[in-house]
């Protein structure tokens, strides 16, 4: 996100109060004509990425989830110094926090195992800490947080990441993805985020899961033995992205889920499959082209409950795909957190801006201030606001004959713009322009446009941008 000095904020939010926040989003037919969907035009400042949900609750003598925070801290940029760190994390509860560098790739399928043991963080380093063909299972552990980590292609029957007989466990702005397509079938990878064994106090945020068939999975049998286990799930979603999958996004038995805010996009099968009697509240999510958005009687077994409220459908799909048998609303009468819903029409863009890895960084820092003396230095988790392609709100504006507006693309290339009326219709290309990467200021004339409203699109690499600009003579 582009970071606007506070005179042009300003400026930028007196206009914003004369009009009416829109939600646009434009999609190509024909070249000639455009739909409205879902964006929302209006100035986003980087969200709060501070941990919330179940792993902030006070439990089973935890106070919160802090992973290896205070602890020893090592980097590793291989696989055998990956696998020799679980190794020294097994039945090991001292505080400790590793660093992944760079990409660290398997020829075979393996899981690395961080198991009997508490008190550890995974981060990655920089945009570009990523694991092929590796999952990374965390069983039987206590406080554990996984940041800033791209997984991807982790052959069946591993996952990606599973969390397995585990309390208070955060994983946040990860991005896990396989492949969809010709010769990939059911099994030909397993999950990409898959929690067992009654794990719980466990929040998943800001990730970015994709092309992937079966996608997450909260319990691993419908068995009755599984019952007692297994319905102590307590697990929260939210502001994570779900783009090009099949099912499981995810599909709970038994326990209880929370999630808000969410964006699920183009979702072949079903979203949210609520099953073996659990229990799911859902919020302020947004779910475009999904085929069954939410089910609680998919598959056999007792169906589950669902409590809705908030949620918007767009694309090919609307409320009347559900397949709600049964709701429940009372169960979640005494949910023991605090958190603040986003409006559902602005989920898609804070999803497309800031979910997924390389949206933080890790950096050194001051150490505590004791009486005016700095001691030492600590390392720092921050939000980093140049990774993504973003467009700032048009300056001036409204317009008399031209307009200014800074955007930053990651990487050099050519940004695609156009004009349409109020009500969507096409109404003209505009030559593409060539950026650098970083960030670019460039003007735009109104050309023969009248007086009135109109919305100009910035697309890069199919990521699209929609700023109102008013014209007046």
């Amino acid at each position: 996100m582009l970071f606007l000095s506070m005179k042009e904020k300003q400026k930028k939010r007196l206009w914003l109060a004369f009009i009416p926040m829109l939600v646009l989003n434009l999609i190509l037919k024909g070249n000639t004509e455009y739909k409205p969907a879902v964006y929302p035009e209006h100035e986003t400042d980087t969200p709060d990425f501070c941990m919330t949900g179940y792993a902030t609750v006070e439990a089973e003598g935890l106070l919160t989830t802090t992973g290896g925070e205070g602890g020893t801290t090592d980097t590793v940029s291989t696989l055998d110094e990956l696998q020799a760190f679980a190794k020294s994390r097994e039945k090991n509860t001292s505080p400790g926090i590793l660093y992944i560098k760079g990409k660290i790739e398997s020829q075979e399928s393996l899981t690395v195992s961080i198991k009997h043991g508490a008190n550890v963080s995974v981060i990655g380093l920089g945009s570009d800490a990523e694991l092929k063909n590796v999952g990374l299972n965390i069983w039987d552990y206590t406080n554990v947080i996984v940041r800033n980590l791209t997984i991807h292609e982790v052959l069946y029957p591993d996952d990606a990441i599973t969390i397995d007989e585990c309390h208070h466990v955060w994983i946040d702005h990860c991005e896990l993805y396989s492949k969809i397509g010709e010769g990939i079938d059911v099994d030909t990878y397993d999950g990409l985020l898959d929690i067992k064994n009654g794990s719980r106090y466990v929040t998943l945020s800001w990730n970015y899961l994709h092309d992937h068939m079966k996608c997450s999975l909260i319990g691993h049998s419908d068995g009755s033995s599984h019952e007692a286990t297994d319905s102590q799930f307590r697990i929260t979603f939210h502001h994570n992205y779900f783009r090009f999958t099949d099912g499981r996004n995810p599909s709970l038995r038994f326990g209880a889920l929370h999630m808000f805010n969410n964006y699920l996009e183009n979702i072949t099968d079903y979203g949210i499959a609520i099953r073996q009697a659990g229990h799911a509240k859902l919020e302020n999510n947004h779910f475009e082209s999904v085929n069954i958005p939410v089910t609680t009687n998919k598959f056999d077994g007792p169906e589950g409950y669902a409590c809705l409220s908030g949620n918007i459908y767009t694309g090919t799909c609307s409320a009347d795909d559900n397949s709600i048998t049964q709701t429940d609303c009372d169960f979640w009468n005494d949910l023991p957190y605090s958190y603040t819903l986003d409006s559902a029409n602005h989920v898609a863009m804070l999803a497309k801006l800031f979910a997924g890895a390389g949206v933080l960084d890790t950096i050194k820092a001051a150490g505590p201030d004791t009486n005016g003396i700095t001691v030492g230095e600590k390392e720092i988790i921050v939000p980093v606001s140049t990774r993504k392609f973003s467009v700032s709100l048009p300056y001036p504006n409204p317009v008399h004959s031209m307009f200014n507006i800074d955007i930053f693309v990651p990487g050099t290339g050519l940004v695609d713009m156009l004009v349409t009326d109020i009500s969507g219709l096409f109404l003209q290309s505009l030559p593409p322009v060539m950026l650098s990467e970083g960030k670019n200021t460039i003007q735009i004339t109104r050309g023969n446009l009248k007086a009135g409203m109109y919305f100009y699109v910035f697309e890069f690499h199919g990521n699209k941008f929609l700023r109102k600009v008013v014209v007046i003579d």
